[in-house]
């Protein structure tokens, strides 16, 4: 199970790092993902527990931004 939750948080990761600033919500993520929506939590939480992204908001607007420029 960690492996497919690793692989959702590397989705997540590049799916963030070609949007414009480098964000989006969390509804975008899982129209665009091909992932369950689960996943895309799952996925979100590991990146956010290792302090690679920070959330803002409430419910499915809620925005996710990467922490780090990406070069």
């Amino acid at each position: 199970m960690n492996y497919f939750i690793g692989e959702a948080a590397g989705k997540v990761y590049e799916f963030l790092a070609d949007q414009k600033n480098n964000e989006t919500t969390i509804s975008k993520l899982e129209k665009n993902l091909d992932l369950e929506q689960n996943f895309v939590s799952m996925g979100i939480g590991w990146l956010a527990h290792e302090g690679k992204v920070d959330l803002e908001g409430k419910g499915a607007r809620t925005k996710v931004r990467l922490t780090e420029e990406i070069q």
